[in-house]
C-alpha cells in the first residue's frame, strides 16, 4: 500500500507539473475564463491584409513595467502608454501607416503572451520575451532581431548581509511557473550546489509582490525586469541586485511562422531603429538628410532603388517614406533606449552589450539594399 501510495503522489505531481509547463508556454486556459480560440494559421500576407483593412496595429505588451511597457494616466493626456517596447508596436505602426499611434495595446503576461499570439488576438508580441529554442521550434513563434540583450539575476534585501547568490543557502526563492526563470533557477542552484527553499507563486500572483510582502528571501528574472520592479518598491534603497548573471535573455519582438512579408515588415523595422543609429540618423535632424548624396543614405530615406522597384518600401506594400516616418517619429534605437531605459531615466540601465557593434555591442543590422 505504501508503495502504490507514493506511486500515485509521483503520477499526481509529474501532472502538475507538465500543466505549470504548458502554462509557461501559453497552451491552457485563455486568461481566467479557461476559453481556447481557434489556432490562427497566417499565409503570406494575410497578416498585413487585416492589419490594414482593420486600420491599426494591435500589439501585445505588459502594462506594469515601467522604463519597458506601462499604461500611464495623466489628467492632461488621460491613458497613454510609454516605454521601450512600446515603442516597438509604435515603430511597426509608423512603417505601414505613417503614423505612429495607430496600434492598440492589448495586456498580456506570462500565461497569455502566446495564447493571444497563436489564436489571432495580437499582431505581434512586444513584452520582454526571451528568445529559446522551445519556444521558436516548438509553439513555431519567430522571432524578431533582438532589441535587449539580457541576463537573469537575483534581488534581495540588503539586511541579509550578502553579496552573492552563491551565499544563498537554505534561503526561501519565488518563482513563476511563467517564463524561464525557474529552470535558470534551478540549474544555478544544482551547479554550484546550493539548497533552496522553492517558494511557487501562484499563477494569478506577480512574483515582485510575493517577494514585497516577504515571503521568500529572494526572487529571479531579467536583470532588466529586477531594475524596473525596485521602482515600484517603498523603499528602493533597501534592495539591491546581486552581481550574477545566471543565464543569456535575448529579448525582442515575437511574430507566428508563416506569414513572411509580415515578419519580413516587422523584422526590418527592428533593423532601420538600428541602422539610423549607425548613420548618424535622429528624430531631430533626419529631415536634413533628404537628397543626400550618399547612396545608401538615399535608399533609406526612399529616394533610391534598383530598377525593378521605385522605392525598397514598395517591396513590402510600404510606402517610400517608411523608414523616415518610424526615425521620425519614433526616434532611432538610442533614442527610443535613453528616453525609456537609460542612465538618465529613473531605472538607469547602462548600454553595454546593447551598443551598436561599431561601439562595442552586440545590435547589429543586415544592409538595407
Amino acid at each position: 500500500m505504501i508503495m502504490v501510495g507514493k506511486i500515485f503522489i509521483a503520477l499526481i505531481w509529474t501532472i502538475w507539473v507538465i500543466t505549470i509547463d504548458g502554462t509557461a508556454e501559453g497552451r491552457t486556459d485563455r486568461a481566467a475564463n479557461n476559453i481556447t480560440l481557434a489556432e490562427y494559421t497566417p499565409t503570406y500576407s494575410s497578416t498585413y491584409d487585416r492589419v490594414i483593412k482593420r486600420g491599426h496595429l494591435i500589439c501585445g505588451t505588459n502594462d506594469e513595467f515601467p522604463g519597458f511597457s506601462q499604461e500611464q494616466f495623466s489628467n492632461e493626456e488621460g491613458a497613454r502608454w510609454a516605454g521601450f517596447d512600446v515603442d516597438l508596436c509604435r515603430a511597426v505602426a509608423a512603417a505601414i501607416f505613417g503614423d505612429a499611434y495607430a496600434v492598440e495595446f492589448e495586456i498580456v503576461n506570462g500565461k497569455t503572451r502566446f495564447t493571444y499570439l497563436i489564436d489571432g488576438t495580437i499582431d505581434m508580441l512586444s513584452a520582454a520575451t526571451t528568445y529559446t529554442y522551445t519556444r521558436n521550434v516548438y509553439k513555431k513563434l519567430e522571432f524578431m532581431p533582438t532589441t535587449y540583450y539580457d541576463g537573469q539575476g537575483f534581488i534581495v534585501r540588503k539586511t541579509l548581509g550578502v553579496s552573492s547568490a552563491k551565499q544563498m543557502q537554505g534561503a526561501r526563492i519565488c518563482f513563476s511557473g511563467s517564463g524561464t526563470a525557474a529552470k535558470n533557477i534551478a540549474d544555478f542552484m544544482k551547479l554550484h550546489e546550493i539548497s533552496y527553499v522553492p517558494i511557487a507563486v501562484p499563477p494569478n500572483e506577480k512574483t515582485k509582490n510575493v517577494y514585497k510582502r516577504g515571503d521568500c528571501d529572494m526572487y529571479g528574472t531579467d536583470r532588466s525586469g529586477l531594475a524596473s520592479n525596485r521602482l515600484s518598491f517603498d523603499d528602493p534603497d533597501r534592495h539591491m541586485i546581486l552581481p550574477e548573471i545566471i543565464s543569456k535573455e535575448p529579448l525582442g519582438p515575437v511574430v507566428r511562422y508563416g506569414d513572411q512579408r509580415w515578419s519580413d515588415i516587422v523584422r526590418w523595422t527592428i533593423y532601420v531603429l538600428f541602422i539610423a543609429e549607425e548613420m548618424g540618423i535622429n528624430s531631430k535632424n533626419i529631415d536634413r538628410f533628404e537628397n543626400n548624396r550618399d547612396p545608401s543614405i538615399k535608399r533609406f530615406m526612399g529616394e533610391l532603388n534598383g530598377k525593378d522597384h521605385p522605392h525598397l518600401g514598395s517591396k513590402l506594400g510600404l510606402g517610400e517614406r517608411w523608414s523616415y516616418n518610424i526615425i521620425k517619429q519614433v526616434g532611432n534605437y538610442k533614442e527610443i533606449y535613453e528616453r525609456n531605459v537609460g542612465k538618465n531615466t529613473p531605472i538607469g540601465l547602462e548600454r553595454g552589450l546593447n551598443k551598436l557593434y561599431i561601439h562595442g555591442g552586440l545590435l547589429y543590422a543586415p544592409p538595407l539594399k
